[in-house]
């Protein structure tokens, strides 16, 4: 029983810790204002449509992968990164705390 206890305090403030680091960006990252696009291969960044990259990543607030319509009512905040070819490849919606960061 007490094995139990120990492993769910342990999990809890592992859980803690990593939901309290800052996400650390790249440093080319570019900051901007995001809509989700005409269809599900594009973006709105700062009112230019582009195109997503093969295998493009669009993290949340919590860090999780989530779709291009996240972002489909209202313009969100974000970091993004651009590959070669021009195209977006990273993107990551910033939280209230980052975006206070930011500016």
């Amino acid at each position: 029983m007490w094995t139990r206890i120990l492993l769910a305090v342990l999990l809890a403030l592992s859980a803690w810790s990593a939901y309290a680091a800052p996400r650390p960006f790249p440093p080319g990252a570019r900051n901007g204002w995001m809509t989700a696009g005409p269809d599900f291969t594009q973006v709105v960044i700062n009112g230019q449509s582009l195109r997503l990259a093969p295998g493009a990543q669009i993290k949340g607030r919590q860090n999780t992968i989530v779709m291009p319509t996240s972002c489909t009512n209202q313009a969100c905040a974000v970091k993004y990164t651009v590959d070669q070819q021009g195209m977006i490849d990273r993107v990551w919606i910033l939280t209230d705390e980052e975006i206070r960061a930011t500016q």
